[in-house]
C-alpha cells in the first residue's frame, strides 16, 4: 500500500503506533541463532570436551569440529554422540580437508572424505565445511593447477552431496585458495550444483580479500559461515581477534546474512583461531565470552 493511502485510512497517529511495533517485531525476528567452531580450544580430540563445556556455559546453539576428531571419538573413545549429548550442544558441521593438487592422491582422499561425511551424518550434522589441504604458497600459481583444482573439488563435493549433506567451500590462508582472485576463479568455475560456499570472514580479510564484496557476490551459494574478526599481529590468535575488535565489518556482514539465514543448511558460527606457539592473553572461555557478549549487544540471543 502506498504511504499516502495508508495515512488516509489510518491517520498519522494511528500509522505511527502501528508501524513501531511492526518494525520492532521484524527486527527481532531477524536475529538468528549462532554457533561456535572448535578451533579456539585446539585441534585434536582431547580438546573436544573442554570446548563443548565452555560452549554450553556460554549458550552457543551448535558447534563444528574436525572430521578426524569425530572419527577418533567414534572409533576409540566410546562414541562421539555420547560426549555431544552430555554437554547438550548439537553438531551442525565438520571441517574437512583433502588434497586438490595431486591427482594420484584423489582416490584415498575420497575414501577419507566419505568416512567423515558418513560419521557427520550419523551424528546429526548437515554441512561439510570443505577446505583444500595446506600448501607452500611461495611460487604457487593457481593457473598451473586449475584443471586439478576444479576436477578434484567437483568430485569431492559430489561425494558429500550424494550422501545427503551439503558441501561448502572454505577459502583459507596457506591453502590453494587464499587470495580474492583465487576465490573468484574457483567459485566461478566449480559445479555449484554440488559445491556451495562456506566463507570465513577473517580468513578472507587476512588473505587480502574483501569479505563484504565476496559474500555479496556469492550470497545465493552461502550455506555456512565462519564469523571471524582480524586485527593482525602476533596476538596468540594468528592475527585474528574476538568479534568487534578487528577490521572485519561484522555488523555489515550479519545484516547481509539476515535474508539468507533461512535458506542456509548450516549456521553462522563464531570462530577464533588458536596459535600453538604463542600463549593467548586470556582463556578460551574468556575469548569466546567476549565474542558472545558482543553479539548479545547486537541483539542476538543465546541459550540460558
Amino acid at each position: 500500500m502506498h504511504r499516502r493511502d495508508f495515512l488516509k485510512i489510518a491517520g498519522m497517529g494511528s500509522a505511527a503506533s502501528m508501524l513501531v511495533p511492526s518494525f520492532a517485531f521484524r527486527e527481532a525476528a531477524k536475529k538468528f541463532n549462532i554457533g561456535s567452531t572448535f578451533i579456539l580450544w585446539g585441534y585434536g580430540p582431547d580438546n573436544l570436551e573442554p570446548a563443548l563445556s565452555d560452549m554450553a556455559k556460554l549458550g552457543y546453539h551448535s558447534f563444528e569440529t574436525f572430521g578426524h576428531v569425530i572419527e577418533e571419538w567414534e572409533n576409540n573413545r566410546g562414541g562421539f554422540s555420547e560426549v555431544v549429548e552430555k554437554h547438550g550442544v548439537p553438531i551442525v558441521s565438520a571441517f574437512c580437508m583433502t588434497d586438490v593438487l595431486d591427482p594420484s592422491k584423489r582416490k584415498e582422499e575420497v575414501k577419507k572424505l566419505l568416512r567423515w561425511t558418513e560419521l557427520l551424518k550419523k551424528n546429526g550434522g548437515k554441512v561439510v565445511e570443505y577446505c583444500p589441504s595446506s600448501i607452500k604458497r611461495e611460487g604457487y600459481d593457481y593457473k598451473e593447477h586449475k584443471k586439478s583444482l576444479i576436477e578434484s573439488m567437483n568430485e569431492y563435493a559430489k561425494v558429500v552431496t550424494d550422501n545427503g549433506l551439503v558441501c561448502a567451500l572454505h577459502p583459507h590462508t596457506g591453502t590453494p585458495i587464499e587470495t580474492e582472485e583465487e576465490v573468484y576463479f574457483v567459485m566461478e568455475n566449480l559445479d555449484t550444483n554440488y559445491m556451495k560456499f562456506g566463507p570465513d570472514t577473517g580468513q578472507l580479510e587476512k588473505g587480502g580479500a574483501d569479505p563484504v564484496k565476496i559474500m555479496k557476490d556469492f550470497m545465493p551459494l552461502v550455506e555456512h559461515v565462519h564469523l571471524k574478526d582480524f586485527e593482525g599481529g602476533d596476538n596468540g590468535y594468528l592475527g585474528y581477534a574476538p568479534l568487534g575488535e578487528g577490521k572485519v565489518k561484522v555488523k555489515k556482514i550479519l545484516s547481509m546474512l539476515e535474508d539468507r539465514r533461512d535458506k542456509m543448511a548450516g549456521m553462522i558460527m563464531f570462530e577464533l583461531d588458536s596459535d600453538r606457539d604463542i600463549k593467548t592473553p586470556i582463556t578460551e572461555f574468556e575469548a569466546a565470552k567476549l565474542s558472545r557478549d558482543y553479539l548479545m549487544e547486537l541483539g542476538y540471543n543465546f541459550k540460558a
